[in-house]
């Protein structure tokens, strides 16, 4: 046992030794410097962000409106076929009374359609410009000459 213990002494200490110095090296690391981009750069990179996001808007949008198309459609198909079954039963006062709720019916399932679309995101923002940057068809421009008339 005491040659056991001879051996593994050393061990333990090396080990509780290396331990010890770990976060002492680990603090003298330190991480690089993160690259920061110029102005004119991160304009491009929001730009280029900005024009993903607006797409992703465009569709949405897009898409909400031929949702929308469809509800109205539909509203429009009831409409008709409650004019539709009032002509056909006569100009009563049951059948004016019966396109009335038809006709209410259509516009509370309607409105009920329009309620549960998802609202439409905001759109997005383009990014401000840097100051100097001028791209190349925004140049000031003076009042054009006219041309004179020759009469």
């Amino acid at each position: 046992m005491p040659r056991i213990h001879r051996l593994v002494s050393p061990l333990i200490l090396s080990l509780t030794l290396s331990i010890s110095a770990l976060p002492a090296s680990a603090a003298e690391i330190t991480p690089s410097p993160a690259a920061t981009l110029s102005p004119f750069a991160q304009y491009e990179l929001d730009m280029a962000k900005y024009k993903i996001e607006y797409k992703l808007y465009q569709e949405a949008r897009a898409s909400r409106e031929q949702e929308l198309r469809v509800i109205g459609i539909t509203f429009i198909q009831a409409i008709r076929q409650a004019t539709k079954e009032l002509k056909s039963a006569g100009r009563g006062a049951s059948s004016k009374a019966s396109f009335a709720a038809a006709t209410a019916l259509a516009a509370a399932n309607r409105d009920k359609a329009v309620a549960e679309l998802e609202p439409l995101m905001d759109p997005p923002q383009p990014p401000t410009k840097p100051p100097g940057y001028w791209m190349k068809g925004n140049k000031s421009k003076g009042p054009s000459p006219k041309a004179e008339k020759k009469n």
